[in-house]
């Protein structure tokens, strides 16, 4: 399992780190997002309705039986995560030798 915690669909699989190959972390993420100049009203809006549907039992059941493990970050908090993940992926990309399509 290459994310930092063990999955709920299978908790029984170790983490790299577990399995001995540390800072190697890699997981799959999908976000909400809305244009950069939506009004904060609507921002605040979606990321309730998002809270509220992320912590119904049934959807979060749907995304574990999916292999997927459901996470709600702040506006704020996506905006600084995605920010690391791309920084973190144009190092990754760039020393390998990977060109821009």
């Amino acid at each position: 399992m290459a994310s930092d915690k063990r999955m709920t669909a299978v908790p029984d699989v170790p983490t790299a780190a577990e399995a001995g190959l540390k800072n190697y972390e890699s997981a799959a993420w999908l976000a909400l997002l809305a244009p950069a100049n939506t009004d904060r009203a609507v921002v605040d809006k979606l990321y309730k309705a998002m809270v509220e549907a992320v912590n119904d039992p049934k959807v979060r059941a749907l995304f574990v039986e999916q292999g997927a493990e459901p996470l709600v970050m702040d506006p704020q908090g996506l905006k600084n995560f995605m920010t690391s993940e791309t920084t973190k992926w144009i190092g990754v990309i760039k020393k390998i030798g990977i060109e821009p399509m």
